[in-house]
């Protein structure tokens, strides 16, 4: 029988090892402005698809639901940060299969950020057919060092790029530029995590009279952009003040439209 200490006492059964071990597990993050984000059901399908891929055991919507609604209700947070995270737990030995799945929900205060984000080109690449590049996994460390090498040299975010040079994604966020009336936005096959608000501008562009080119792109193309940006489910949008030394413009009011949009479509504007 597997017996577990820690600092030197026996540790109480149900310790999510597998999670502790490999970064075995998953992990949503959204805003929850007094409900449940609207798309709250595309989060729960991505991390459904991380699941069935590691193996892990993962409760149902409803019940998931349930308990993201009461860690809400507990916290008396109206406008909050949530992070839920999926814990594998079982045998410790990196080839056993997960025996079960933990769910742990984390509730701050929402801090909008405005600033526009200043972004350097990370020093590593990633391989863009790496199975992990397409589900938002615990094991995060290269988005850890990234963000940290640029915290280090003065920027506030990190552009990743694969093995062939193209841009794939920030460590939090999926990037688009914009060229007179089109929006550019990495393809998914670049090797980057399908994020929920990137599909929900692609779905929506067409309302502001935009269309989007998904494709394969290197960072000196966004030389003479209109404007570039960052999205998630936590900030929306956020501007690109300077990608790997190119500096982008500011001001645009078809950027403006964007951010409203977003806003309007994630439920964080009534009108």
């Amino acid at each position: 029988m597997e017996q577990v200490f820690i600092n030197g006492e026996r540790a109480l059964p149900g310790v999510p090892l597998r999670a502790l071990f490999y970064g075995e597990g998953l992990f949503e993050t959204f805003r929850y402005k007094s409900r449940l984000p609207v798309f709250f059901r595309k989060h729960y399908e991505r991390m459904e698809r991380g699941a069935a891929l590691l193996g892990i055991p993962l409760m149902g919507m409803a019940a998931l639901t349930g308990l993201i609604d009461k860690a809400l209700s507990d916290s008396r947070l109206p406008d909050a940060y949530v992070k839920v995270c999926l814990l594998s737990g079982g045998g410790s030995s990196y080839y056993d299969y997960p025996a079960s799945g933990d769910i742990v929900i984390i509730v701050r205060d929402y801090r909008a950020r405005e600033e526009p984000v200043k972004a350097n080109i990370c020093s590593f690449k990633r391989h863009s057919e790496s199975p992990i590049r397409r589900i938002k996994s615990l094991n995060y460390l290269e988005n850890v060092i990234a963000r940290r090498e640029a915290n280090r040299t003065g920027y506030n975010e990190s552009a990743i790029l694969n093995e062939k040079g193209e841009i794939t994604e920030c460590t939090s966020s999926n990037i688009f530029w914009a060229r007179k009336d089109t929006l550019y936005t990495p393809s998914l096959d670049c090797g980057l995590l399908a994020g929920i608000t990137r599909e929900i501008l692609i779905n929506f562009a067409s309302e502001v009279g935009l269309a989007v080119e998904e494709g394969w792109y290197y960072p000196e193309g966004l030389a003479g952009s209109r404007f570039a940006f960052l999205t998630n489910s936590l900030s929306g949008s956020l501007l690109i003040s300077e990608l790997g030394g190119l500096s982008l413009p500011l001001k645009d009011e078809l950027y403006e439209s964007i951010k409203k949009l977003l806003r309007v479509k994630l439920g964080w504007d009534q009108n």
